[in-house]
């Protein structure tokens, strides 16, 4: 028996990091944007700094509780 949504279950994926990495890097080879998951800096200094910029651009981050 198939459901409505059976065509979508291909897309129901866990997400994978790596791809979400390459995807980054391409956006930035490509088309000059920078994507960057503050998880994938090592220092905090570089990661607070990241946090900053996005603020400066996009405002403070609505987080969900």
């Amino acid at each position: 028996m198939r459901g409505s949504l059976t065509r979508f279950s291909a897309l129901m994926q866990e997400p994978d990091p790596a791809n979400a990495r390459r995807a980054a890097r391409e956006a930035w080879h490509s088309h000059g944007l920078i994507l960057i998951n503050p998880e994938w800096l090592n220092g905090w200094a570089d990661r607070c700094q990241a946090e900053l910029l996005a603020e400066k651009c996009h405002g403070k981050r609505k987080v969900q509780s």
